[in-house]
């Protein structure tokens, strides 16, 4: 008994056409061993603070293994006359308590007040000497603000 498939001829030339495509496309390259390392990271974060008349809403620190950081946070000021700036610097220590590295003075942007205040958003990037990173204890970090 012979079956017949109606559009057989067209699947099969398609089919035909779709793999001399693939055979001409580049394959993916691997990255050479070594280059694509996956970063441990370690953060925290502050919730409210209040130094003067200014804000600071969740302030995130991260460390990344590769010897790099960041700084964010949102500030607010609710009165000023010159325009307020906060600025935050950090003591990394170990379990035990012992300073290891400093970071910053890293500054906000001029902030104006209102009614409501407006909120600032901002980053600060920075390094710091990654042979460090397995000794930080991330929780031990003492942020100093001011306003």
């Amino acid at each position: 008994m012979r079956h017949t498939i109606r559009g057989l001829s067209t699947v099969l030339a398609t089919a035909a056409a779709g793999a001399a495509l693939l055979a001409a496309a580049p394959a993916a390259q691997a990255a050479p061993a070594g280059t694509a390392a996956v970063l441990d990271v370690k953060s925290a974060t502050w919730g409210q603070l209040h130094a003067g008349d200014c804000e600071q809403d969740n302030g995130t620190i991260v460390l990344r293994s590769d010897g790099t950081g960041d700084w964010s946070a949102t500030t607010l000021t609710f009165q000023t006359h010159s325009g307020d700036i906060w600025h935050s610097s950090f003591d990394f220590k170990t379990t035990a308590g012992t300073k290891l590295f400093s970071a910053g003075t890293f500054d906000s942007p001029r902030m104006n007040d209102g009614n409501p205040p407006p909120r600032y958003n901002w980053t600060a990037h920075f390094k710091y000497d990654a042979a460090l990173f397995s000794a930080v204890d991330v929780f031990k970090t003492i942020q100093h603000s001011s306003c």
